[in-house]
């Protein structure tokens, strides 16, 4: 396709402005503009990208195929429905809308139009998930970790939907599974909705769950520790180490076996956009379409009804 897409990113606050950074990177995509509900922050990145800055998303309108939503969740829905109604590609952030019944809709919508819609669940393109992925084999255990020191961006929502919905999204993708039952437990300290949640997980093939979330921690941590029928697998996913666990030769000095090792850093970011941008030229399923978008929320939507409950 010798033609350019014509791209641009909705809402560039401090995560919208990294994608319409990584649009600029592909050479597939023209960077057409960048939108914000605040004309100073449009006027500021799209100066600082050498583009057009538009105030108002119906302006994008016929002058783009495809579009990134980084704006605040409460605007996916609305903002989302716009271009998919006008033949518009949509990638749009995590979580894919505020309420399961807006994200049932987004999905009807793509189906009618025939457009795309992609959700930003941006694990999906770490190395190391993906590493881990590869080792993965008669699992018996998965158990993922996710901590952060309080900031008040993304405090706008619970930290079921800022924090736990990235590892939901993984934990489908990783087991493979739908979730038979589970048990969930949360608190609230700094903010109106929740900052802490733990949820176990039986999945329909057997394997056992443990989510682990809070954005009031001392330090931030993200991995993942997978127990199988032959070794115990852990990763950290925030700096590429994984580390494998198996039985030694059963010496007193060798019970056990210990292997280490990282894999190269890449660009998660990029390599969304890049994968997105590929859907609509090839007219290929996105890597994490809006369906698992809707999974993802729907889970987090009664994880939160139990918690409350």
């Amino acid at each position: 396709m010798s033609k350019k897409l014509r791209g641009a990113v909705v809402g560039v606050g401090y995560l919208g402005n990294f994608h319409a950074q990584k649009y600029k990177n592909n050479p597939h995509v023209e960077l057409v503009g960048v939108c914000d509900a605040f004309p100073a922050q449009a006027d500021k990145i799209a100066a600082e990208l050498g583009v057009k800055s538009f105030h108002r998303p119906q302006d994008l309108i016929g002058q783009v195929d495809l579009v990134t939503i980084a704006a605040s969740t409460q605007s996916h829905y609305e903002v989302a429905k716009l271009f998919l109604q006008n033949g518009v590609h949509v990638n749009v952030e995590k979580p894919i809308t505020a309420t399961v019944p807006q994200a049932e809709e987004l999905l009807a919508l793509a189906e009618k139009h025939n457009v795309k819609l992609a959700v930003g669940h941006i694990e999906r393109f770490n190395p190391s998930v993906n590493e881990l992925k590869k080792h993965m084999k008669n699992v018996r255990t998965i158990e993922l970790v996710r901590t952060a020191p309080y900031k008040a961006r993304g405090a706008d929502v619970s930290v079921l939907h800022d924090l736990a919905i990235h590892d939901m999204d993984l934990l489908f993708w990783l087991a493979d599974s739908e979730i038979e039952s589970m048990i969930a437990s949360g608190s609230k300290l700094v903010s109106p909705e929740l900052d802490t949640a733990s949820i176990s997980f039986k999945m329909k093939n057997g394997i056992h769950a443990i989510i682990t979330v809070s954005r009031i921690s001392p330090v931030a941590q993200r991995s993942i520790r997978v127990v199988q029928d032959d070794c115990t697998i852990f990763a950290n996913t925030g700096i590429h180490e994984l580390e494998k666990v198996a039985k030694g030769s059963g010496t007193p000095d060798d019970l056990t076996k210990v292997t280490k090792w990282t894999v190269e850093k890449a660009d998660a970011l990029q390599k969304e956009t890049d994968a997105f941008i590929d859907a609509v030229l090839n007219d290929k399923k996105p890597v994490v379409t809006g369906l698992d978008g809707l999974k993802a929320l729907r889970a987090i939507e009664d994880i939160q009804k139990m918690i409350e409950a």
